[in-house]
């Protein structure tokens, strides 16, 4: 079901995965991927796959009405694009700790922009990658980053990484994080 990497992706990089009905899908970790908003189709395709939560970063829009028939745990937070606050992102990384309730899916719209930032944070936060190396993915790794969304880049050059460890470090941690 994978489709081969291209030759000029770098090997940290997020690899592409086919799977039908999910469209801009890849496998971040062993544990986490990133997509478009799936299809009907997609979500019952993903349990193939093996994910077993999805979190999805749509604001204004919920989950498919056929996510409950296929056991799959969904996880909803409204991030908004324009407006990323600490919150949200701390959210997600500590859904992502939760290694027993994983492989997880993380999707919005387009698989770009809030997938995007998510995926730079667990890079930055759990796997120890440079802000700079995981802007670099989320914009030029081929998911579509949409520049508009100039904020997002922002968020992630100002946030403060050492406090967003701290409150993550308060909460129970099931596994390590780094999906391997």
């Amino acid at each position: 079901m994978r489709a081969p990497a291209a030759a000029h992706r770098p090997v940290d990089r997020a690899e592409r995965v086919a799977l039908e009905g999910v469209d801009n899908l890849h496998r971040v970790s062993a544990l986490i991927y990133r997509s478009a908003q799936p299809s009907t189709l997609g979500i019952r395709n993903l349990r193939g796959l093996g994910i077993r939560s999805v979190i999805n970063l749509r604001a204004l829009h919920c989950n498919l009405p056929g996510l409950g028939s296929t056991g799959l745990l969904n996880h909803r937070l409204h991030v908004l694009t324009w407006k990323v606050q600490d919150r949200q992102v701390i959210r997600v990384l500590t859904l992502l700790r939760d290694a027993h309730k994983g492989p997880f899916l993380i999707h919005c719209k387009h698989g770009a922009d809030r997938t995007g930032l998510m995926s730079a944070m667990f890079r930055i936060v759990e796997q120890g990658w440079s802000k700079e190396a995981a802007i670099r993915e989320m914009v030029n790794g081929g998911y579509g980053y949409h520049r508009v969304w100039g904020n997002i880049v922002r968020y992630i050059e100002q946030v403060d990484v050492e406090r967003i460890r701290a409150r993550l470090a308060r909460k129970p941690r099931r596994v390590n994080a780094s999906g391997s």
